[in-house]
């Protein structure tokens, strides 16, 4: 089969250019399309058969102590509107939580298949399928791929099968424990300033509940809402919205 396609394609190139371009588009939809009818497949098997979970409460809670502009991990990480297309700095962020834990963690750059055969993404850019993930491996040697982009964690066998990742990097738990040591030298995070950037970061999250793409708001998984609201309760944010509403109103900026 693939032969005939190939001996057609070259037909069709000899004969008219432009079928090129139409052959082209319609053999990456169906490659886009087989990838999607394998991956929804390994989804629900990998669900349904706990190779693929979402987040846990001992992951929240270390996500907790790391912070991004003022804002806990575990409210950015939860939140599709603020992780996905920002695989590089989310994976940093969870791989964080992992440093000191008596397994392995390091981060991957690959190409995978999501990106790689999504015909909305092609480009003659060779990183426009680049992807970054979190490979943990656990005390008891069981190796787990944390996928930020997807909001679940994935036994590693099962990924490569969906994603076919092509690793062209790796960052081992001691890089990546210098870059976030380097990063709070000549960046720290101010937390007690940052918190006053809260209000408006969380209504942006807060405007996505109910989204089909937000996993961790539904009603079923509603993790998301309770982390922002510990968050909430944590740097006392009415005070904080009282406090910023005065401001406005002595400079002016609201009546």
């Amino acid at each position: 089969m693939l032969n005939l396609l190939f001996y057609v394609f070259c037909v069709i190139i000899d004969n008219n250019k432009k079928g090129v371009f139409l052959l082209a588009t319609k053999l990456q939809k169906m490659k886009w399309d087989l990838y999607c009818f394998k991956e929804r497949f390994l989804l629900i098997w990998g669900l349904k058969n706990g190779l693929i979970m979402p987040y846990d409460d001992e992951l929240i809670e270390k996500l907790r102590t790391i912070y991004y502009g003022g804002i806990p991990a575990s409210v950015l990480l939860l939140s599709n509107s603020m992780t996905n297309g920002n695989c590089y700095e989310r994976a940093l962020l969870m791989s964080g939580a992992f440093l000191e834990d008596e397994g392995d963690v390091q981060l991957l750059y690959a190409a995978v298949d999501s990106l790689k055969l999504n015909p909305k993404f092609i480009c003659n850019d060779p990183l426009y399928s680049d992807h970054c993930i979190v490979e943990r491996v656990t005390k008891e040697g069981r190796h787990l791929i944390y996928d930020a982009s997807t909001g679940f964690i994935y036994d590693k066998k099962l990924y490569w099968l969906m994603e076919n990742p092509k690793v062209r990097k790796v960052n081992d738990k001691e890089v990546i424990r210098n870059f976030i040591q380097d990063e709070e030298y000549y960046h720290p995070e101010d937390i007690e300033n940052d918190k006053y950037a809260a209000p408006l970061i969380l209504s942006i999250i807060e405007t996505t509940f109910g989204r089909p793409n937000e996993m961790y708001s539904t009603p079923s998984i509603e993790l998301l809402q309770r982390e922002i609201e510990y968050y909430k309760n944590r740097i006392n944010y009415d005070a904080i919205v009282e406090e910023i509403d005065q401001d406005m109103r002595r400079l002016g900026l609201k009546r």
